[in-house]
């Protein structure tokens, strides 16, 4: 019973983080990954591999800001 609570509880956060990272309009590769369940370097590889430089990813200050229709597309993909 509590282990079932305490995995409610766990899955109530993660929405929670995703609706607060849908409602944020910049998706780094840490926020894809983390919205995934993926690690960077696998959002990293798949981002360079099927998007478009300049187009749907862009570096700024060091991170590669990723459009939210490619985000999103990524984050559905792996679901």
């Amino acid at each position: 019973m509590h282990e079932n609570i305490k995995q409610d509880i766990l899955e109530l956060k993660r929405n929670q983080e995703l609706i607060i990272s849908l409602l944020t309009p910049v998706y780094t590769i840490s926020t894809v990954a983390k919205l995934s369940n993926r690690t960077s370097q696998a959002v990293r590889d798949w981002i360079t591999k099927n998007a478009e430089p300049e187009v749907d990813y862009y570096m700024k200050g060091g991170k590669i800001i990723i459009s939210e229709k490619v985000a999103l597309q990524y984050i559905n993909a792996r679901r």
